[in-house]
């Protein structure tokens, strides 16, 4: 028999709750989202699943990784974004989403089960279609906070292979941020946090490209080092 406190529990309405997850990607120097088209409407989505009965929110997290895009969830470490909670977002019914986030390298997502839609300036799809129910959003809300770690630190996520050249990593963050960045700025404020990459001679490598040999770096300083403030854009 129930008891008076689970009697009054059971009287509040309950929410359907679902995990979201937005991938990001950085492909041809521009930024790109995981998106899937609904087999019956034919809108696109974020991989998502709802929370099955006495599972974890981590749990599903996992599902959606594994059973939604076909990535093995041991190596890819989502984190979360934001729960939103409006109560009209979903056209089905009342419905929550904890919503995460991860970026992964586009070699990472060679058979992933979905597409990879380019984004604008503004975290937007650049097809201007519409996403289904409020995932518009969560991409927005996910490429900000994914602009908020690069303007901060050398490619966080390690999206590039190291080692590197200083133009790869700035091209990087430029199609991350959304901006041109100045050159030469960026390298004095990246440089201390790097360290060159030498062969058994302790010789800096380089990579011949179309002009001068560009010395190859690879990160030193601990996660916790940063730029220090804003990266200048290159027409600050």
């Amino acid at each position: 028999m129930a008891t008076g406190s689970d009697s009054r529990l059971a009287n509040y309405p309950r929410p359907n709750v679902a995990v979201d997850i937005a991938v990001l990607t950085v492909v041809d120097g521009q930024l790109h989202v995981v998106v899937q088209r609904d087999s019956d409407s034919e809108q696109l989505s974020l991989p998502g699943r709802f929370i099955r009965e006495r599972r974890t929110v981590d749990e599903t997290v996992r599902e959606v990784l594994e059973l939604k895009l076909g990535l093995s969830p041991d190596h890819v470490r989502p984190h979360l974004l934001a729960v939103f909670s409006d109560p009209d977002r979903d056209p089905r019914g009342w419905t929550i989403s904890i919503a995460h986030a991860v970026a992964l390298p586009a070699s990472a997502l060679t058979d992933v089960v979905g597409e990879l839609a380019p984004l604008d300036a503004d975290g937007r799809l650049a097809s201007g279609e519409r996403l289904l129910y409020d995932h518009d959003e969560i991409i927005a809300s996910a490429t900000d906070n994914l602009r908020e770690r690069y303007e901060d630190r050398p490619d966080p996520d390690s999206l590039l292979p190291e080692p590197y050249t200083l133009s790869d990593l700035r091209e990087l963050h430029e199609a991350i941020l959304g901006r041109r960045l100045m050159r030469d700025s960026f390298n004095r404020r990246v440089q201390p946090l790097l360290e060159p990459k030498v062969d058994g001679l302790g010789v800096p490598e380089t990579r011949v490209g179309g002009g001068r040999p560009a010395r190859l770096f690879m990160k030193s300083a601990p996660p916790s080092a940063t730029f220090g403030w804003k990266l200048p854009s290159k027409d600050e």
